[in-house]
């Protein structure tokens, strides 16, 4: 059965929805709307929503979906919070030691033994893994990981995470900006992914065109189309 994603046009566009199981990635530029089409599908449905946020807070990501009137009932797991916490205040810690005169070398030896940097991508899959059928998750966004790990090791992840989202019959839903990694990290994402959206916006003299690409759906590529789109007190809007 067919997965909403909370958009009229959009899911007549994909044959009803979101096939169930589906791995998609939502690829936008700066200021197209990236994290509000994220916020909205992760606001609607009947499936456990969970939303992992690696740029918005907890608060920022309620008060965006609440002053769109959407559903507030899904977790928000807030990644970079737990990155500000332990690298981002680690760092401080180290220039801080820097501007006393201390070596950083001897803040990492009296470190306690054993312990080692968080790894924010291992626990992105764990907590995946934990979460039971049927559900939908949004990963917004894609970026942090891929700014913070190897590509490989990225795409080796989200073939894991593809696999468990497969067999659940959930669907994980991804973002990312468009045009800030190299072209090979982008097609390598593009070919891991069932369904592929783009937002683009363009300034067409006083005012700006947006149009929403569906660019893949496996296996229908007769479902790959342009649609026009904009952004009201709903939400997204889409038409021919």
């Amino acid at each position: 059965m067919p997965v909403t994603s909370g958009i009229k046009h959009l899911d007549s566009a994909l044959g009803g929805g979101f096939a169930e199981g589906t791995l998609c990635a939502i690829v936008g530029d700066t200021g197209s709307g990236l994290g509000v089409l994220a916020k909205q599908f992760a606001s609607v449905g009947d499936e456990k929503s969970y939303y992992f946020s690696t740029m918005d807070s907890k608060e920022e990501v309620i008060s965006t979906i609440t002053r769109f009137g959407w559903r507030p009932e899904l977790e928000i797991i807030d990644i970079g919070d737990k990155y500000y916490d332990s690298v981002l205040l680690r760092r401080l810690e180290v220039t801080r030691y820097r501007q006393e005169g201390i070596k950083v070398v001897d803040v990492f030896e009296s470190a306690p033994e054993g312990v080692r940097p968080f790894n924010f991508l291992t626990f992105l899959t764990h907590e995946i893994f934990k979460i039971k059928p049927p559900f939908r998750i949004t990963v917004d966004s894609l970026d942090f990981f891929l700014d913070n790990y190897g590509v490989e090791e990225v795409l080796g992840a989200l073939r894991t995470l593809k696999a468990y989202n497969k067999r659940s019959r959930g669907t994980l839903l991804m973002t990312m900006t468009k045009g800030v990694f190299d072209t090979r990290t982008q097609n390598s994402i593009y070919a891991l992914c069932d369904t592929m959206l783009e937002l683009e916006r363009d300034r067409v003299g006083k005012k700006f065109e947006n149009n929403l690409i569906v660019s893949k759906v496996k296996n229908f590529p007769e479902r790959t189309k342009i649609l026009q789109y904009s952004i009201t007190t709903d939400g997204f809007t889409l038409f021919e």
